[in-house]
C-alpha cells in the first residue's frame, strides 16, 4: 500500500508543478475545470447519489456551470457567495447530528454546486493576476502549513476534541498549532517580500482567516462521509482516497483566499 501511495504522490506533485508553472492561462482555466468536475462527481457520492448515472450527470452540471460562469465573466462575483457557504458550513458541523436540513440528498447537491465553482472561480481569478505564481504558492503553503501544525500539535499537546462527532481524531490545541506555524511563515515572506507593518498585519489577517477555514473545509467532507458511512471520497487516487479526499481544505481556503485578496487591493 506504501508504494502505490508514493507514486501516486509524486504524480500530484508533477501534476501541480505543471499546471501552474508550465501551463498558460486558458489550459489552466479548463485544467481546473477538470479537477472540478472529477470532485463534483465524489461530492455527488457522498451526497447520497448512489447510481453512477446520477453521479455522471451532476459532474457534467458542474462543467456546465463553471462554462456557463466563465463566459458570464462573474467569477470575481461568484467569490461573495463563499463567506456565506462556509457559515453555514460551520453551523452544520457545529450541529452534527442533530440538524436535519443537511441530510437532504438536495442540500448536499446544492451545497457542493456552490463550494466547486466558487472554488473553480477562485483559481480563475489567481490566474488572472499578474502576481500569480507568488499568491498561489502562498495559498497552498498556508494550507499545507495548517495541515502539517495541526498534525504534529495536536500529536504532541491534543485533548480538548475539535469537532468530536465530525472528526474524532482532531484538536483545538492542533487547530492552533496549525494557526501558529502558517503566522511564522506569513512573517518569513513578508520579511523576504519587503513589506511594510501595515501590509504585514493586513496578510496576517488573511492568513489567519484563510488557514482556520481550510479546517472547517476538511471538517465539512468529514461530516458527509460518516453520514453516507464512507471512508474515502472516491477510490480514483491509489493510497490517497479521491480527489476531495485532497482539495477538501481547498474548497474552503481558495475562494476566502482570493476573495480577501481581492477586497484588500492585492489582486
Amino acid at each position: 500500500m506504501l508504494l502505490p501511495r508514493i507514486l501516486s504522490a509524486i504524480v500530484m506533485a508533477v501534476l501541480f508543478v505543471c499546471a501552474v508553472f508550465v501551463l498558460g492561462t486558458s489550459h489552466f482555466i479548463f485544467a481546473m475545470a477538470g479537477v472540478v468536475v472529477l470532485a463534483g462527481w465524489e461530492w455527488a457520492r457522498l451526497s447520497g447519489v448512489h447510481n453512477q448515472v446520477g453521479r455522471v450527470f451532476f459532474a457534467a452540471f458542474i462543467g456546465a456551470v463553471c462554462f456557463a460562469v466563465l463566459n458570464l465573466n462573474g467569477q470575481a462575483t461568484a467569490l461573495y457567495i463563499s463567506p456565506i457557504l462556509w457559515v453555514l458550513a460551520l453551523y452544520w458541523v457545529m450541529r452534527y447530528p442533530t440538524l436535519l436540513v443537511w441530510k437532504h440528498v438536495f442540500s448536499r447537491l446544492l451545497f457542493g454546486v456552490l463550494v466547486l465553482v466558487t472554488t473553480w472561480s477562485a483559481f480563475v481569478v489567481l490566474r488572472q493576476s499578474e502576481n500569480f505564481l507568488v499568491w498561489v504558492l502562498l495559498l497552498m503553503g498556508l494550507i499545507w502549513g495548517a495541515d502539517t501544525g495541526a498534525y504534529f500539535a495536536g500529536r504532541a499537546f491534543g485533548k480538548r476534541k475539535l469537532a468530536r462527532f465530525v472528526s474524532p481524531g482532531k484538536s483545538w490545541e492542533g487547530v492552533i498549532g496549525g494557526l501558529a506555524l502558517t503566522q511564522i511563515g506569513i512573517v518569513v515572506f513578508a520579511f523576504l517580500s519587503g513589506f511594510s507593518f501595515t501590509q504585514w498585519c493586513g496578510l496576517a489577517l488573511v492568513a489567519l482567516l484563510t488557514s482556520f477555514v481550510s479546517v472547517l473545509g476538511d471538517l465539512t467532507e468529514s461530516l458527509f462521509k460518516r453520514h453516507e458511512a464512507l471512508k474515502d471520497s472516491s477510490h480514483l487516487i491509489p493510497g490517497h482516497g479521491g480527489v476531495m479526499d485532497r482539495v477538501d481544505s481547498l474548497t474552503a481556503a481558495a475562494p476566502i483566499y482570493v476573495l480577501l485578496l481581492s477586497l484588500t487591493g492585492w489582486l
